[in-house]
Formats: C-alpha cells, sequence, structure tokens
C-alpha cells in the first residue's frame, strides 16, 4: 500500500473503517449499553477518523496556507454551518431553542468545562453535539499542515517535532478551567492520531500486521489490557482516562485493528455484499455523524404517537 495510492483514489477497505467507526457512534449515541461493543468501541471510535485522515493526507509543498485553509473549510467548516443552521431553524420554529443554541454553534464544543464540574454551562443542546468533530478536524488539519511546513514535509521529523504539541495539549488540560472553542485543546492532542496515520500508511502497517498474525494477536492483548486499564473516555470533554499517553496506545491499537479486520475483508471472496454496504456507509459519514440525533428524536416521537415504548 503506497502514500500515493491513498492520496489518488479512494481505498475501499478506508470506507469500510469508516462504517465501523460511524456504527460505533450511533450505537453509543443510542442511550443504551452495548457491553463490550459500547466500552472497547468507545476507544477508537474517534481515533479511528483522525488516524484514517492522516493516511489519505497530502502535504504539497508548493501549497499555500490561505489555499490549504479555503480547501479544508470547504470540506468541513461548510457542512458544519449548514447542518447546525438547519438544526437551529427547526428547533427555533419548534420553540424550543434560544439564542443561547447560536452561541453553542459558535463555540462548537459540548460544554463550557470538564463534565464533573458542578457549575458547568451547556452548549450544543439541539441535537448537534456530534458537529464538534467538525471543528476539531478543521484545526487539526491546520495544525498538521504547519508541522509538515516547519519540518519540510519530513512525516518522521513531524512525528518527533509533534511533542511540542503534546506538551501544549498537557498543559491545556490540566491547567485550562475551561474546555476551549473549537476543540483546541483536542486538536493539539488530535495531531498525533494524524501523523500516525501517515505514518502507517507510509510504513504499510496494515498489510504488515495481515502478514504477521502472531503480532495482531500482541497488539489485540496490548489493547484490551491498556483499555480496561486506561477506563472510558470521551473526547469531545476532554477525557482522556487516568492517562493520556495510555489513550494515544489504545487509540492507535484500536484502530489498526478494525483497519487489518477491514483490509481482510476486502480480500475475501464471497463478501461483496458485505463491502458494498460498508463502502457505502463508510462514503456517507458526514451527513450521520451530524443528522443521527436528529433522526433519533424523530423515531422516538413517532414510536410515541403509536404508543410503542422504547
Amino acid at each position: 500500500m503506497e502514500t500515493m495510492k491513498l492520496e489518488k483514489k479512494r481505498i475501499p477497505w478506508l470506507d469500510a473503517v469508516k462504517a465501523v467507526g460511524i456504527l460505533v457512534v450511533l450505537l453509543v449515541h443510542t442511550g443504551r449499553s452495548f457491553g463490550a461493543v459500547s466500552f472497547y468501541g468507545g476507544m477508537f471510535y474517534m481515533p479511528i477518523f483522525f488516524i484514517t485522515a492522516g493516511m489519505t493526507f497530502s502535504y504539497k509543498p508548493e501549497e499555500r496556507f490561505g489555499s490549504f485553509l479555503k480547501k479544508k473549510a470547504k470540506r468541513l467548516l461548510v457542512p458544519y454551518l449548514g447542518y447546525n443552521l438547519f438544526l437551529l431553524c427547526f428547533f427555533l420554529l419548534k420553540g424550543s431553542a434560544d439564542w443561547h443554541d447560536l452561541w453553542g454553534i459558535l463555540y462548537s464544543r459540548n460544554c463550557l468545562m470538564p463534565m464533573d464540574s458542578a457549575t458547568n454551562v451547556y452548549f450544543m443542546q439541539i441535537l448537534n453535539a456530534p458537529t464538534w468533530f467538525l471543528t476539531c478536524m478543521f484545526v487539526s488539519y491546520l495544525l498538521f499542515w504547519l508541522l509538515m511546513q516547519a519540518v519540510k514535509g519530513d512525516s518522521r521529523k513531524a512525528f518527533v517535532g509533534n511533542g511540542v504539541y503534546l506538551m501544549i495539549a498537557i498543559v491545556l488540560h490540566y491547567m485550562s478551567p475551561v474546555l476551549l472553542p473549537w476543540s483546541i485543546d483536542c486538536a493539539f492532542y488530535a495531531v498525533t492520531f494524524l501523523i500516525i496515520g501517515k505514518l502507517a500508511a507510509m510504513q504499510d502497517w496494515v498489510g504488515k500486521l495481515v502478514k504477521k498474525p502472531l503480532y495482531l494477536l500482541l497488539l489485540f492483548a496490548v489493547f484490551v489490557l491498556a483499555a480496561r486499564w486506561n477506563g472510558s473516555v470521551n473526547m469531545s470533554v476532554g477525557d482522556y482516562g487516568r492517562s493520556m499517553a495510555v489513550y494515544l496506545l489504545v487509540g492507535t491499537a484500536g484502530s489498526l485493528i478494525v483497519m487489518v479486520l477491514c483490509s481482510v475483508l476486502y480480500q475475501t471472496k464471497h463478501t461483496e455484499w458485505l463491502q458494498k454496504a460498508m463502502g457505502f456507509i463508510g462514503r456517507h459519514t458526514l451527513p450521520l455523524l451530524c443528522l443521527h440525533l436528529f433522526v433519533y428524536s424523530v423515531i422516538g416521537t413517532v414510536l410515541a404517537m403509536l404508543g410503542v415504548a422504547l
């Protein structure tokens, strides 16, 4: 698997990887517990999107920052604004929203302080909470581009230089009394997953793991043990479990395991129907992410009108 191939066209099994990530999101956000699927899926369902984004990230030395900014804004901020304005207008017409919700859209964070704060201020209460990811990814991309610019496109040097970003993320996590707008604190942390994805593509980590099942089993053991020790996480509110460093390991290991499984799926005969289904879901993760809570609400309302208890 060469980097150039990843950059020039869609990779079917990568779409399947994204499908796994969004399906876990959909399950977790039902508000019900699905046991191990909820717990272990929650370990990688956000990192997997950053890592796959890193795998397909293309740094072009000749590209100006303004041009890159415009491209990512079109890809991420335009949908963010569109979906959020739709939800805001819907709930304003319904009479269950106010201009505080507009402030939430501008701040793009689920709450002002960590979840365990007694005097917290909650934003994004119009079923738009999942859209925080779009602004976070936008900021992460910009930070990654600036880092790649600084090291002249050398991904290995970027991995080392990323230590500065991690230090900033640690300081913001432990020293800032509030969660920063557009998940800036989280973005400094998430850049590491982007870099890991870039290195994984360059060095074909997935292809190597497919050929070495013993290493894959070892990686699975590390993932399970580290996840159980680190505990549940929630990147959207800056909750990384017991250790920010261990969560990097857990998120990376879980993502790689899913990638290997999806890669094998696309090499297996008589799975075309599953490949097509996963590919379709993976190509439409953005609307699924932004609107699934709204759809859940509509379904719940219809079922309640029919007298069906959930």
